[in-house]
């Protein structure tokens, strides 16, 4: 086995076919291969180091409170109501 594989294990699992077909569409778009698609939004969302700072922190607690949230009727209004119509 080359050098550069020992130290990497293999990962399997089933997905839809419309989301694999989803994933490699949005792959192909990008330029990337769908390894490397996913394993960038591993790296970049759940195995980020990041930390969320006070203002985000606050706004989670408050959402996760029911406080200031905002309501749409549908994804027309959302748009009409960011000003993007």
């Amino acid at each position: 086995m080359p050098a550069h594989h020992q130290d990497h294990t293999r990962l399997t699992f089933e997905l839809p076919v419309i989301d694999h077909k989803r994933l490699k569409a949005i792959a192909a778009l990008a330029g990337v291969s769908l390894k490397d698609l996913i394993l960038t939004c591993l790296q970049e969302n759940l195995l980020s180091e990041n930390v969320p700072n006070e203002e985000t922190i606050r706004v989670f607690k408050e959402t996760d409170e029911g406080k200031n949230l905002v309501h749409y009727k549908n994804a027309d209004d959302l748009i009409e109501k960011l000003g993007l119509k």
